[in-house]
């Protein structure tokens, strides 16, 4: 019903119907609902990106498969989560499956930022301290100044 419906809504033609089943399919293949979980809007539709980009298949827009997704997943809310000035927006009740090829991908992607960053950090250098004018520091016995 719910492919029905999205068709309905979107103008879909039959041709496009068979796209929209490989879609649907490989949305129930990968994530499921989960309580108390949330994932970012962006990662999701950028997932979809790449599947459709590997087998060769036109994609939707945003927003269509933000309709796509909320007619399979019932239920899934919206929330915005970060701090002032850097949100992004996330399904809240929504997960990857314990056994989808996308949690490989992601592991990959984590493993190759961290041996994208240098293995050592720049020395810090910490500013000149004030020398006494006077020169004479036995007469400021309660302040010593470590090197």
């Amino acid at each position: 019903m719910a492919i029905e419906n999205l068709q309905k809504s979107e103008g879909i033609t039959s041709h496009k119907s068979g796209l929209l089943n490989s879609h649907l399919q490989w949305l129930l293949d990968n994530y499921e609902t989960a309580e108390g979980v949330s994932l970012p809007r962006s990662s999701l539709y950028n997932h979809y990106l790449r599947h459709c980009q590997e087998h060769k298949l036109d994609p939707v827009n945003a927003a269509s498969f933000g309709k796509l997704i909320r007619s399979v997943f019932m239920g899934l809310r919206t929330r915005r989560l970060g701090t002032r000035g850097n949100s992004k927006y996330h399904y809240y009740g929504i997960r990857l499956k314990p056994d989808s090829p996308l949690n490989r991908l992601q592991e990959d992607t984590q493993y190759m930022a961290m041996r994208q960053q240098p293995m050592h950090q720049k020395p810090r250098y910490r500013p000149a301290q004030k020398t006494d004018s006077l020169g004479d520091s036995s007469s400021h016995s309660g302040l010593h100044s470590t090197p």
